[in-house]
């Protein structure tokens, strides 16, 4: 799949000059950058859907560990 993106002047010159220090073509910053941000919102997602599964849990069973649980656990770390 071919995307295009349109970028001002001044961040078009920006990713040139950071390219050419780092002897890498625009294309590939960019598509590194895309990649990036896909992994770090993924990640956010997955934890969303992590943390919405347990609270359904919570909501069906009522399950919550006391204060003085953690507490023990925490001092086992």
């Amino acid at each position: 799949m071919a995307v295009g993106i349109r970028l001002d002047e001044d961040t078009q010159n920006r990713l040139k000059k950071l390219g050419e220090s780092r002897d890498r073509s625009p294309h590939y910053l960019m598509k590194q950058a895309v990649e990036t941000f896909l992994e770090h919102e993924e990640a956010i997602e997955a934890e969303k859907a992590l943390l919405k599964s347990r609270w359904e849990k919570f909501e069906i069973t009522g399950e919550t560990v006391s204060h003085d649980d953690i507490k023990a656990w925490g001092k086992t770390l």
